[in-house]
């Protein structure tokens, strides 16, 4: 089942760059950025980047990429979208394509209600609009 599910997200997340890809404007005119030097100091974000996870109950997960860009996978449906901060504590999150796989009996499909989250150590704690709480997560070990 992980296999499956592991599978899913990175056809996702596959399509969803094949697209941003294809969509970017190289026509005449288009200016490519000049590398620059890397920044020593690392970003706010760089503390979250990384993978996290539930830990008991349905296997949700949430990987936070350095280059803002996140996916997720909620028990039953893989998630991809963009993520930043902090900003004065709060990690903003924002779900974007996902697939639309039928939750299994049970499953609640909260990671994407979501739009949210602050870091208390090891414990991603997620919310959502209301800024109700919506999970948490626990840094993944794999």
């Amino acid at each position: 089942m992980r296999s499956k599910r592991v599978l899913a997200v990175v056809a996702l997340a596959f399509i969803c760059a094949a697209v941003s890809v294809g969509c970017t404007d190289q026509g005449q005119g288009s200016v490519t950025p000049s590398p620059t030097a890397a920044d020593p100091t690392p970003s706010p974000g760089a503390a979250v980047v990384g993978e996290w996870a539930a830990a008991e109950g349905p296997d949700v997960t949430l990987t936070l990429n350095a280059d803002g860009s996140l996916v997720g996978f909620d028990g039953c449906n893989a998630h991809t979208g963009v993520w930043s901060g902090p900003d004065g504590g709060t990690i903003h999150l924002e779900f974007g394509g996902h697939t639309e796989a039928g939750c299994p009996e049970g499953v609640v499909p909260w990671l994407a209600l979501s739009d949210g989250a602050t870091m208390r150590g090891d414990t991603l704690a997620l919310f959502g609009p209301a800024d109700g709480p919506t999970g948490e997560l626990v840094r993944s070990e794999d």
